[in-house]
């Protein structure tokens, strides 16, 4: 008898603690993998899914752009010459770029700091699945509002979900259904709702999305909120997958959530996003069934997906590209920032392809294979010395005490790289001395090695989720260029502190890292 993939799993270790780690949130510090790895699956996946048991202290996102009545704004430009109409227009426009691209920073912060991982896992996975582009709602205000729909149901109800979604002001913007009326039924959002968000192709006719469209005119917003005006409301009956009378929106997600596909094409999806590609049917019909009956309610079916043996599996484990923001984030776990250059992290995912608050398209992102190509390869190869460069410059702003090598940092007979006398030769610096961002001596004194092999295995430890080849092992050594050998103590004599972030860079950059 085959056996349950669904199964919970029996045993737990580091390796299933760090996967844990790394899919239900960004990776993390070291200390929380230690603390997962100690607990039993159970209490490790519950610390995970019942996030809410964990105060939210990060600050919230006050310098958007307020929204502007339209009228106002009509009146007020009325009074202007047309040299200060485009002068304003510019302005306004440019305050609401500024203001998306610090809402980026925001959140790779809040993936970064939050004590509720998996709360911005998943609104990282709505956001690509109900997909809205700032490049088309342009109002800061509007996208963060719909970031906060996303966050706040993160892992509550996905019926509901979807309903304060499709009246978000973004939502109806994006899909055109702020203008919807029983004149002129708009399709985009009928028809999205139930090809990318809910049901999937094939599940509906082109009838039901002309009937939906119609129970869904007046749905729409006054910019800042969601508002139905019954006078654009297609009042006829309407006939929508099999059910007749004078539907409305309510009725018609009513309906869909009705259909078991619903549940189906949920349960695929995040399946998807945090395990592997093209489930096996039983896993995915396993976890729609707890899904339906714990009425589209999501943590029982989260909590299932995360205890069972399948998601811990040869076929799960670093076996998944990382998304350029579970890069990003991660790597500033890896190199232990207090304080990352989020919005060089947010530019850094742009060019790596995925523009936070700016997805491709209706559809989002592909994911997983989608995000290797050549161009965004060797991006990636080189964001960790990037990052480097860019916390230097971040951490210029901050008044914290620095510590400096006294001339060339170059080591001494007899100090070996585990012990503290590596800093021996630290003193204070001048008052006029800039900080120093990554202390490469202190971050490989923690990790605790005496030897050039050692070094290795503890980089490989600290960086990857699976063991380096004898090949990468040589290579890496060269790279420390041990002058005693591979096996010699480790002295600031013999190994050069520039010689470690080379072998740390080359570990960065191999497609074993590229993986979670």
């Amino acid at each position: 008898m085959a056996t349950d993939p669904l199964q919970p799993i029996d045993s737990w270790n580091a390796i299933t603690a760090r996967h844990l780690l790394n899919r239900a949130g960004f990776g993390g510090p070291s200390e929380r993998l230690a603390s997962l790895a100690k607990q039993s699956p159970e209490e490790a996946v519950a610390f995970f899914v019942d996030y809410n048991n964990q105060p939210d202290k990060l600050p919230p996102a006050n310098f958007v752009v307020p929204p502007r009545d339209p009228q106002e704004l009509k009146a007020i430009m009325a009074a202007l010459t047309p040299e200060e109409r485009q002068k304003k227009n510019s302005e306004y426009q440019r305050a609401e770029r500024e203001a998306i691209q610090e809402l980026k920073a925001w959140w790779l912060e809040r993936m970064h700091k939050s004590d509720r991982p998996l709360e911005e896992k998943l609104t990282l996975f709505w956001h690509g699945h109900f997909a809205t582009s700032a490049q088309k709602v342009r109002s800061s205000h509007q996208t963060h509002a719909m970031n906060a729909v996303l966050r706040k149901h993160a892992a509550g109800n996905v019926k509901q979900l979807t309903i304060d979604v499709g009246q978000s002001p973004s939502m109806l913007r994006y899909l055109d259904n702020a203008k919807s009326t029983k004149k002129q039924p708009n399709e985009n959002w009928a028809r999205e709702l139930m090809e990318l968000f809910t049901l999937g192709q094939g599940q509906y006719s082109e009838t039901d999305i002309k009937e939906s469209a119609r129970a869904f005119t007046g749905w729409t917003s006054d910019y800042q909120k969601f508002v139905y005006r019954y006078e654009y409301h297609d009042t006829g009956e309407k006939v929508f997958m099999g059910r007749r009378g004078a539907l409305d929106g309510w009725d018609i997600i009513d309906v869909i959530f009705e259909q078991p596909a619903a549940a189906t094409f949920i349960a695929g999806k995040l399946w998807s996003f945090f395990a592997y590609d093209d489930p096996e049917p039983e896993i995915v019909a396993a976890l729609a069934n707890t899904l339906r009956a714990s009425d589209y309610e999501l943590r029982p079916m989260l909590r299932q997906m995360f205890l069972s043996r399948a998601f811990y599996s040869e076929k799960a484990i670093a076996r998944q590209v990382k998304s350029p923001t579970q890069f990003a984030v991660q790597l500033a776990f890896d190199m232990r920032y207090d304080d990352a250059p989020y919005a060089a992290m947010a530019r850094a995912t742009q060019s790596i392809g995925q523009d936070l608050f700016y997805p491709p398209n209706v559809k989002g992102w592909d994911g997983n294979l989608a995000w290797v190509n050549a161009n965004a390869m060797l991006i990636r190869y080189n964001l960790p010395q990037s990052l480097l460069v860019a916390n230097a410059a971040n951490d210029k702003k901050k008044a914290r005490p620095a510590m400096t090598p006294e001339g060339d940092p170059k080591m001494t007979d007899g100090e070996a790289m585990s012990e503290p006398a590596m800093q021996g030769e630290m003193k204070p610096a001048p008052a006029a001395a800039e900080p120093e961002a990554w202390n490469a001596q202190e971050f490989f004194l923690s990790l605790g090695f005496t030897t050039p092999n050692e070094c290795v295995s503890k980089l490989a430890e600290h960086f990857l989720s699976v063991p380096l080849s004898a090949e990468q092992r040589q290579v890496l050594l060269a790279a420390l260029a041990p002058v005693a050998g591979p096996d010699a103590r480790m002295t600031r004599k013999n190994v050069n502190p520039r010689n470690l972030i080379a072998a740390t860079h080359l570990l960065l950059s191999t497609a074993e890292y590229q993986l979670c």
